[in-house]
């Protein structure tokens, strides 16, 4: 991990109590919580991108949500630029906005469907009082629909999302984060929702944001495919916690946790001839995740697993150079 970090998340905790009827809270006494993020720690260098991978309730969108504190964490420390942003007021916070955005999931859920392209932008330029009449508005709202690709901007102005592709409303969504000049972005699985035809543009169009602008990114996806094409590293999350962090060609090519291999091993390949082989897992993801908080969370699909694994839960291990693991089966 790098000492020059842009964002440095130190132990972070996002708890959400499970509702009880009054009868179940009698009998136990106690509160229980899912511990969607739990003892998370990791760094984002300036210009990186990070991808954070796992199945869906692994906890990668909240963890995405609370380093923004769109979810407040429950413990834990979120740093960007030396900045405790976990100790900021409100008023505080509103000001740090601008530098670290998001691009959410749904491009037709995120975007204003009574607004058209130019005001859903000009919104944003309004809220942060970054220009200083109608003119420099337009200017700027017309720069970044071009950056993103919808050109002739005047094309896009008055359109609603309604009549805009996916792809198209995705586009709108980065152009309306990268009018603020940010220099960290949460992307939200920003691909998933897409047609297939369009994914690999919005891919390229995240890099080229990279490369010009030298954003940093926490690409959070499925799509092992795609994480491996964009991201610097890549991050392996299950039931709330990062099992694996390393450069993404060494945890590609060799992966250490057995839930990465099982990753991998699930993708598909683009031929017919190649026959599937069975995934070196077992079981299930857990439908009660208390049941293995006090151990290794993986413990129970483990096929090396042992009676070691339920007693102790093994905390993130550097056993090669910038490969981190979490895993009592690893040397």
């Amino acid at each position: 991990m790098k000492d020059r970090a842009l964002l440095k998340v130190e132990n972070l905790k996002t708890y959400f109590p499970v509702r009880k009827n009054l009868v179940e809270f009698i009998l136990s006494r106690k509160m229980e919580y899912v511990r969607a993020v739990d003892d998370v720690s990791f760094n984002v260098g300036v210009g990186d991108i990070l991808g954070v991978v796992g199945e869906s309730g692994c906890g990668k969108s909240t963890l995405g949500r609370t380093i923004l504190r769109l979810i407040e964490p429950t413990a834990g420390k979120i740093y960007y630029e030396g900045i405790d942003v976990t100790s900021l007021k409100k008023k505080e916070m509103r000001k740090l906005r601008r530098k670290m955005q998001m691009i959410f999931q749904d491009p037709h859920g995120s975007l204003n469907p009574r607004r058209t392209v130019a005001d859903i932008l000009r919104q944003s330029v309004r809220i942060h009082r970054l220009a200083d009449g109608k003119a420099e508005e337009d200017a700027m709202i017309k720069t970044s629909l071009e950056e993103v690709g919808l050109r002739p901007a005047e094309e896009f102005w008055r359109r609603y999302p309604i009549l805009l592709s996916g792809g198209q409303r995705q586009r709108v969504g980065i152009g309306r984060i990268l009018i603020l000049q940010p220099k960290l972005v949460v992307a939200d699985e920003p691909i998933s929702m897409l047609d297939v035809s369009v994914r690999m543009g919005i891919v390229e169009l995240l890099a080229h944001l990279r490369e010009k602008f030298g954003i940093s990114l926490i690409y959070i996806t499925h799509d092992l495919a795609t994480a491996r094409y964009i991201c610097d590293r890549i991050a392996i999350m299950y039931l709330g916690k990062i099992v694996e962090i390393a450069p993404t060609e060494d945890l590609l090519k060799k992966p250490l946790h057995p839930y990465a291999r099982a990753l991998i091993a699930a993708a598909p390949v683009p031929d017919p001839r190649v026959k599937m082989e069975e995934l070196p897992i077992i079981g299930y993801v857990p439908l009660i995740p208390s049941d293995v908080y006090t151990s290794c969370r993986f413990y129970p699909r483990c096929p090396y697993a042992d009676k070691g694994c339920r007693e102790l839960d093994p905390q993130l291990v550097e056993v090669e150079p910038n490969h981190y693991v979490a895993c009592c089966k690893t040397k």
